[in-house]
């Protein structure tokens, strides 16, 4: 399934309906992808832009009911209702991304593993990946592909594993260059919850998995990193760091090898309530992400970047970073 750059999704906004306000967020394509009273967290979005890959659950609260892997397709501007991957149909699958090359899909899944069959684990989320140019392709660990010494995917299990979320790993972004990132719970980081970086080395490996320094993570709960393909623009959330809600939005620029202090995007993004998990469209023109603003359960979101640059919390220049 290549996916090939086109000139209409270029042109049109990714999912602003009949009546929705352009200056503020709305909820992306309702009744394609957003569902009434159903979870539905932040998509992948494959490089033309033409496929989305979202986790949906049936339920309004996380747990009772699979959160499942589910696709819709952009057809003449309009996304349609979506399908479900059948090859992710137990478990939960969580926060997705495709690769900047459009071969793979990457994402967190709770399906249990032969691997781990001889420890007690209640539900571990590992880091995986799917190969979207071959029909047949199965689900790979990440840890089964890149090696144990990448400590991509460690088990849950025994004294901790129904404590908090430590060793799930979720979230996983990979820039064009080979850099994937993460977050993740472990009790030999820096904070409560960390983002990750496995660099790519130029044979090909991954380096092992380290936390981000300081000002991204710290002491506390620093999580759902989103890297930009180029590698030098990151959307992250905080929920301790001040802003509009319970949590917000932030973004952070490398310059050389070192981050940015994390900037709030302000109140044309955040709200009163949580918005989280964000990440720019394939052509930069919006930024999605989940939120709890509509007071009843997890839905999609969409906004404008021009809006942010118009506030003067994003540049132009940002969007090539």
């Amino acid at each position: 399934m290549k996916h090939i750059l086109t000139a209409l999704f270029l042109l049109s906004p990714v999912g602003v309906q009949a009546g929705q306000s352009l200056d503020q967020p709305n909820k992306l394509a309702v009744g394609a992808i957003n569902l009434d009273d159903q979870i539905t967290l932040t998509p992948a979005f494959s490089p033309d832009g033409r496929f989305a890959y979202f986790p949906q659950s049936a339920c309004t609260q996380i747990g009772p009911c699979p959160q499942l892997l589910r696709v819709s397709e952009k057809v003449d501007g309009q996304w349609q209702p979506s399908k479900p991957i059948s090859k992710l149909n137990r478990g939960r699958v969580d926060w997705p991304s495709v690769t900047p090359d459009g071969n793979y899909l990457l994402f967190s899944w709770s399906a249990p593993r032969d691997r781990y069959a001889d420890l007690e684990v209640y539900e571990d989320f590992d880091l995986y990946r799917l190969d979207l140019n071959n029909p047949d392709a199965v689900p790979e660990a990440l840890d089964a592909v890149y090696g144990d010494a990448a400590d991509l995917n460690r088990p849950r299990h025994g004294s901790f594993g129904k404590l908090r979320y430590v060793h799930n790993s979720t979230a996983p972004v990979m820039t064009a260059n080979g850099d994937l990132y993460f977050w993740s719970e472990r009790f030999d980081a820096m904070g409560e919850r960390d983002i990750f970086l496995s660099e790519r080395q130029t044979n090909g490996t991954q380096a092992a998995a380290v936390p981000l320094p300081t000002p991204i993570n710290s002491t506390g709960r620093d999580n759902h990193a989103w890297v930009s393909p180029e590698g030098g623009l990151m959307l992250i959330t905080y929920s301790a760091r001040g802003g509009e809600g319970g949590a917000d939005i932030f973004v952070s620029r490398k310059e050389g090898n070192v981050w940015s202090d994390p900037e709030n995007l302000g109140p044309h993004l955040n709200g009163p309530a949580a918005d989280f998990a964000a990440k720019l469209t394939p052509n930069k023109s919006e930024v999605v992400f989940t939120s709890t603003r509509d007071g009843r359960t997890l839905q999609v979101y969409t906004l404008p970047t021009q809006i942010l640059i118009d506030d003067g919390v994003l540049t132009a220049a940002d969007l090539l970073r």
